[in-house]
């Protein structure tokens, strides 16, 4: 019996000894990610809801995952002086650990480095980074037309301090370079005074940082016929088509109207959005009090609608408040 007990308790022992350098084991067997390799690509547009922006998060590694970004910056709305902060949550594969020990261990392309913290027994990385400022972005072309006596025309782009242009002729780009404008028009007469079909294509580019370009966007095609070619190289086909136009200067923005008037005391509506001007006519900002109503406009100068202005006001579909 002795004997017996002795073999049971020598067997339970060794059972509770595997048991317990089970454990360690399993942990060594883990493999340590000593770098972190990420690419980040943000569309973060100012006058736009948290939430609204777009950011993808590329590993450039197999040995984990993105899981999902937080947003650091407060408030409820981006603004051009915004600096954008996100939290990134990295989660380790099966049979890995995060182990990094210095900030040069983690490379980035995209974003600049803030922190990083190991989370969940060091399976997840919190890495906290900051994107673009908001002043160095640009926004997306909304128009661009050619006209058929050889002048293209788009809107204005907010963040662009100059535009790239390019002509196409029966789908072949005209001339061998891009060209470069500050203004939100192009005299193309001297490359249309042939018969054939025309495009323009433009992207606007950010006026503190040259490297930020918008997206291309490109007219629809219209055909010059032989007539029409003949006009444009006669000087025949007449200017700049008239449109009303934006001027600015030390104290603000104005719109100058196709007759040469420009809004005063009043709100006016270009291109589909709506903007306010005081009695000088230069155009406001921020919230506008008018009839009895309270409107809020963007830096853009844009009211805004059927969101949440910047102090945390919601905003009808007609841009007066919301009333509880």
């Amino acid at each position: 019996m002795r004997a017996g007990k002795k073999a049971a308790a020598f067997i339970i022992a060794s059972m509770a000894i595997a048991v317990v350098m089970a454990v360690p084991a399993m942990a060594a067997s883990r493999k340590k990610i000593s770098t972190v390799n990420l690419e980040v690509e943000s569309n973060v547009q100012p006058d736009t809801r948290y939430g609204e922006e777009e950011i993808e998060v590329d590993p450039k590694e197999n040995t984990y995952t993105f899981d999902y970004y937080e947003i650091n910056n407060t408030g409820f709305n981006w603004t051009r002086e915004d600096v954008p902060e996100i939290a990134i949550y990295l989660r380790a594969n099966e049979g890995y650990y995060f182990s990094l020990t210095k900030a040069s261990a983690v490379k980035l392309k995209g974003a600049t480095y803030v922190t990083a913290v190991k989370q969940d027994s060091s399976e997840v990385l919190k890495l906290t980074v900051k994107l673009p400022p908001l002043a160095e972005s640009v926004g997306e072309m909304t128009s661009v037309k050619l006209w058929d006596n050889g002048f293209a025309t788009w809107d204005a782009v907010s963040g662009a301090g100059s535009y790239e242009v390019r002509l196409y002729k029966n789908g072949e780009g005209v001339g061998v370079t891009i060209l470069t404008t500050t203004d939100t028009n192009y005299n193309f007469q001297k490359q249309m005074g042939r018969s054939g079909y025309y495009k323009v294509k433009v992207r606007p580019v950010n006026g503190i940082n040259q490297a930020n370009k918008g997206e291309w966007l490109e007219s629809p095609d219209i055909n010059i016929t032989e007539e029409q070619a003949r006009q444009i190289r006669n000087g025949e086909a007449g200017d700049r088509p008239i449109q009303g136009e934006w001027k600015n200067d030390a104290v603000g923005s104005w719109y100058v109207r196709v007759d040469g008037t420009y809004p005063q005391e009043q709100w006016e509506q270009i291109d589909s959005k709506w903007y306010f001007f005081d009695t000088n006519g230069y155009m406001k900002t921020g919230w506008i009090d008018w009839e009895g109503e309270r409107y809020y406009c963007a830096e853009s100068g844009e009211m805004l609608t059927n969101t949440t202005t910047p102090d945390g006001t919601i905003l009808n579909h007609d841009g007066t408040v919301k009333k509880d």
